[in-house]
């Protein structure tokens, strides 16, 4: 019997430097991002950072932080 390794959810930029998801989207409505508590933020740039939202025009999107699988 043998095992079938499950696609990674990830793939690697043009230099392989970065993993960029190809499950998880920014999300781009601020208005549901919640306020004072850690997420991750884009920026008008397009540099992400673990931050909290207060309103700040700056940011563009967002996204919940992973969390771990429980171990059985």
């Amino acid at each position: 019997m043998t095992e079938t390794a499950e696609q990674p959810a990830h793939k690697l930029n043009a230099d392989q430097t970065v993993a960029v998801a190809t499950d998880v989207f920014w999300n781009e409505d601020m208005t549901t991002c919640p306020r004072g508590a850690k997420v991750q933020l884009l920026g008008a740039g397009g540099v992400a950072v673990y931050g909290d939202y207060h309103g700040d025009p700056f940011w563009q999107a967002w996204c919940p932080l992973p969390k771990r699988r429980r171990k059985v």
